[in-house]
Formats: structure tokens, C-alpha cells, sequence
């Protein structure tokens, strides 16, 4: 289950022209996070998502982070501190992904998000089956990638195109073949980011 390729910098995933492709507030619509729920954030990044989901929720839940690069893992520990007199900073856990499993139990999530990774993992089914694991029964999983020219083909248009390689990414349509084939359920698509495509998929 190696990935493909390296994740991009933490300065880039900050950059302010990526920020502004990902669209928290409509990501929060989607998610629905109620207070109470296990969340997991897989491939969290410097916490684009993470840090709205948990002030959405009150801090009141369980919230996993899980990453695999070290350089995001570290800014992401730094945001965190910001935190640390929440009331909810003690229902957090950060965890160090590992390119063939992440190191927590099984059902430990209600909800889970994977965004901008899959197009990084070589054996996408069998990681999206270890998220499955993951996932307490009628869980539901959230995958946002990059679109692909034959999905967007104005993206050729572009001068400098933010994201991944051409090549590397991974269509809307193959995700949804690949969350079946891993034994999700239930798929389904949502609009309104821009240039990734957006799937939700039930355990």
C-alpha cells in the first residue's frame, strides 16, 4: 500500500491559492459534524478541516488525526497548541499514518475524511478497505480529490494548475469503483468544489 509520491510542502498546502479551492464552509455543510461523533481525518494535513470540524462540534466528540509526512504532522502539532485550554483539546489524538495501516483500532469512527491523498496511494482499494476498518458500522466515509482533464477539461486551459500532476490523479468515476470494490456502499457525489470532485460512501 506504498504511495505513489511525496506530499506537497506544508507551505504549499497553505498556500492562500489553494486555501481558496477548498471550500471549509461547504465541506462543513456536507459533514454535518454533530457534537458526540468520532471523527477521523485521514492524511489531515496542517488541519484545513480538522480544526473547522472540531470548533464546529464544540470540541464535544472524539477527534482522531492521523498523517503520514512529517514536516505536515509537525505544523500541525504547532496549530494545535492554540488549543490547548479548549475543553475538548483532551478528546483529540494525533497519530502517525503508516504507508500500509494506520495504528488505531477498528470502528473507532463515525465519520472519516480523506481529502487530497487517495491520488497519492498505489493500492487505492486496499486503503480505502484499512479506512473501512476504521469505520463503525453505518459510518460514512468523505473522499475529495483533484479532478481530472477528462472530468475538467478547461484545467489544460490553465497556465500553472494547482495540485498534482495530470497523470497522477485519480477520476471521480474510478473512485466510486474503487469504494465498491473495497465494500462501501451507498456512494454518493457532491457539488460545489470547484476543482475537486467530492464522494461520500457509507460502511
Amino acid at each position: 500500500m506504498a504511495f505513489l509520491f511525496p506530499s506537497q510542502s506544508a507551505d504549499a498546502l497553505d498556500s492562500p491559492q489553494r486555501l481558496q479551492l477548498l471550500p471549509v464552509a461547504r465541506m462543513l455543510e456536507l459533514l454535518k459534524p454533530k457534537p458526540g461523533l468520532r471523527f477521523l481525518d485521514v492524511g489531515c494535513g496542517t488541519g484545513t478541516f480538522f480544526f473547522p470540524v472540531f470548533e464546529a462540534m464544540g470540541g464535544k466528540g472524539v477527534f482522531l488525526a492521523a498523517e503520514l509526512q512529517e514536516e505536515l504532522l509537525r505544523r500541525f502539532l504547532n496549530r494545535l497548541e492554540a488549543y490547548a485550554e479548549h475543553p475538548g483539546y483532551a478528546h483529540i489524538e494525533v497519530v502517525r499514518a503508516k504507508p500500509d495501516r494506520l495504528p488505531l483500532p477498528d470502528s473507532c469512527a463515525d465519520l472519516a475524511l480523506l481529502s487530497q491523498v487517495l491520488h497519492e496511494v498505489a493500492d487505492r482499494v486496499a486503503y480505502l478497505r484499512e479506512l473501512r476498518r476504521l469505520l463503525a458500522p453505518g459510518g460514512t466515509l468523505c473522499l475529495l480529490d483533484w479532478r481530472t482533464p477528462a472530468e475538467e477539461p478547461a484545467l489544460r486551459e490553465l497556465a500553472s494548475p494547482m495540485g498534482p500532476p495530470f497523470e497522477h490523479r485519480v477520476s471521480e468515476h474510478q473512485a466510486c469503483l474503487d469504494l465498491q470494490a473495497a465494500g462501501f456502499g451507498l456512494v454518493v457525489t457532491h457539488a460545489g468544489f470547484g476543482q475537486n470532485w467530492c464522494l461520500s460512501a457509507r460502511r
